[in-house]
C-alpha cells in the first residue's frame, strides 16, 4: 500500500524550514587548523599593521620634496648618511638633501616620507647618490595604520576562512580563533538490496554506491562523515540505527526508505522518537521528489531518495544548506558553486509546479559554448560522471528551448576539465558565485577570445 505525501513543498518552501535549526556550539583553535572553518566571533585588530611606515622597494628613503624636478637629464645628488638594516628602527634623522639606504620592509627613519626605487638612482661614491626620478609623498611606502587599523574588524562571524585570511590572523598576532564546531554527520544506507562495495551483489541486489558519494559530499562540504551501516527494510532496526546516529552526530542522513512504499520506514522511524517532528515529506523538484526533514529534539534527520542522482542533487539542494547553517556559514544557499553561461543544444521539457534539475555537458560548437542534457535515469551513476554541472528549470516554466541561454551550475572538479580543454572563452564567462574563486591561469584562460 502506497503511503501519501504528507505536503509536497516547493524548494524554497523546504529550504525555509531549514531556519529552524541553530548553529552549533563555538571553540577554539589553532589557526594552523583553521582553514575553511567559519567564524565564531568578530576579530578585531589589536594594533595598527604596519606599525611603522615601511617600504615596499629595495632603495633610499628620502624626503620627497628633495626630489621635485630630479630627472635622468637633470639628477639630483644626495649625501648618503647611513643604511637601515630589516628590523630595525634607527633614530636617523634625514635633512635637506640627506638619504639613507632602505630595503624592501625596512622602516622609515624620521623625516622621510618616500622611498626612491634603487633603479631610478646611481650611486656615485661611498657618500653620495644621484637620484634620477622624483618621488610623490608616500611613494613605495605602507603607511602605518595603512594595512589595518588598531580596533579595527576585519573578519565578522559567518565568514568561512581562507589562506589569506589566515594570513591576516597571523599578521594580527592571533595564534587561535574561535569558530563554529564542524558538524559531524551520520549516513545510513537503507534497504534490503543494498549491499557493501565489495561484495558481488545477487541478482535484485546492488552495490552501496550512496555511502560513498555522500561521504565525499559530506567532506566536500566541510563536515565530517560518521558511517553508522545498512539499515535493512525493517522498522526496528531502522530506529535503532538513527538513535545511534543521533547520539554521534548532529545531523542524520539516511538515503533509501523516503518514498510511499510499504517498506519506505523513514517516516515511522524518525516519528518513533520522542520530541520528533516531520517538517517535511516531499519537495515539488525532479530527481528528489520524496525528500525528507524531520526533527528530533534539535537534531535533523533526513531521508534521502534511495537513487544515486537524486540522493546527490538532493543533498546538494538541501542538505549542504544545513550543514553551512549548522557551521554558522553567513550563507546557506545552495548555489554556491562556479557557474557558466551556454546556449542550450535542444529543447527540454518541464512539468510546471516543480523544479527541474537537468545535468549537462559542455561543448563548444562553431566558437559558442553549448550546453548539451545528458540523458539517464534516476539511478544512473554514470550520468553524474558524465556531466559537467547541471540548470535549472523553475516551477513556474513549462521548460527551455534550443538556444535559450542558461546559466550552468558547475561541479566544482569538471571546472579545471573545462578550463583545461579551452572550451570557454571571455564572453561565455557568467562570472564565480561568492565563495569560489579561480586562479590566474584560470582566469587567464576564461579571457581569451
Amino acid at each position: 500500500m502506497l503511503k501519501p505525501f504528507l505536503r509536497v513543498l516547493s524548494s524554497n518552501e523546504a529550504r525555509d524550514r531549514l531556519k529552524g535549526f541553530t548553529r552549533l556550539d563555538r571553540e577554539n583553535i589553532s589557526i594552523c587548523d583553521a582553514l575553511f572553518r567559519v567564524v565564531g566571533e568578530p576579530m578585531r585588530a589589536p594594533e595598527d599593521v604596519p606599525g611603522f611606515d615601511r617600504s615596499t622597494m629595495d632603495g633610499f628613503a628620502v624626503r620627497s620634496v628633495d626630489t621635485f624636478g630630479s630627472s635622468e637629464s637633470s639628477p639630483a645628488l644626495f649625501n648618503l648618511i647611513g643604511e637601515i638594516a630589516m628590523g630595525e628602527i634607527r633614530d636617523l634623522k634625514l635633512r635637506k638633501g640627506e638619504t639613507a639606504r632602505i630595503w624592501t620592509g625596512g622602516a622609515l627613519p624620521p623625516n622621510a616620507d618616500a622611498v626612491v626605487m634603487i633603479e631610478h638612482t646611481e650611486q656615485v661614491d661611498q657618500n653620495t647618490v644621484e637620484i634620477l626620478k622624483a618621488v610623490a609623498p608616500f611613494d613605495n611606502v605602507i603607511r602605518k595604520g595603512e594595512d589595518f587599523k588598531s580596533g579595527e574588524t576585519l573578519l565578522q562571524p559567518g565568514h568561512r576562512l581562507r589562506a589569506q585570511d589566515l594570513g591576516l590572523l597571523a599578521a594580527m598576532g592571533r595564534a587561535e580563533i574561535t569558530v563554529y564546531r564542524k558538524p559531524r554527520v551520520a549516513l545510513i544506507s537503507s534497504g534490503d538490496e543494498i549491499v557493501p562495495i565489495e561484495e558481488t551483489p545477487l541478482p535484485g541486489c546492488m552495490r552501496d554506491v550512496n555511502r560513498h558519494t555522500l561521504s565525499a559530499m559530506i567532506a566536500d562540504a566541510h563536515a565530517t562523515p560518521v558511517w553508522i551501516g545498512i539499515a535493512p527494510d525493517n522498522l526496528a532496526a531502522l530506529t535503532s540505527m538513527i538513535e545511534k546516529g543521533l547520539n554521534s552526530a548532529d545531523l542524520v542522513v539516511i538515503s533509501g526508505g523516503s518514498s510511499m512504499g510499504s517498506r519506505d520506514h523513514v517516516i515511522e522511524a524518525i516519528s518513533r522518537h520522542d520530541n520528533s517532528e516531520i517538517l517535511v515529506h516531499g519537495v515539488s523538484v525532479s530527481p528528489g521528489k520524496p525528500l525528507i526533514l524531520g526533527r528530533v529534539d534539535s537534531r535533523a534527520v533526513v531521508g534521502l531518495p534511495g537513487h544515486p542522482v537524486s540522493a546527490m542533487v538532493c543533498f546538494q539542494q538541501f542538505v549542504v544548506p544545513l550543514i553551512r547553517r549548522l557551521e554558522g556559514e553567513e550563507s546557506s544557499h545552495p548555489f554556491l558553486s562556479p557557474t557558466i553561461r551556454a546556449s542550450l543544444s535542444r529543447n527540454v521539457a518541464s512539468k510546471e509546479g516543480r523544479m527541474d534539475f537537468v545535468r549537462v555537458r559542455l561543448q563548444k560548437k562553431e566558437k559558442k559554448l553549448t550546453a548539451v542534457p545528458v540523458p539517464g535515469k534516476s539511478g544512473m551513476v554514470s550520468a553524474m560522471v558524465r556531466a559537467h554541472g547541471y540548470i535549472t528549470i523553475e516551477p513556474d516554466c513549462e521548460g527551455l528551448y534550443k538556444g535559450d541561454t542558461v546559466t550552468v551550475h558547475m561541479f566544482s572538479n569538471w571546472m579545471e576539465e573545462v578550463l583545461e580543454k579551452e572550451y570557454l572563452s571571455g564572453h561565455e564567462a557568467a562570472g564565480r558565485s561568492p565563495g569560489r574563486i579561480l586562479t590566474t591561469s584560470q582566469q587567464e584562460k576564461l579571457s581569451r577570445t
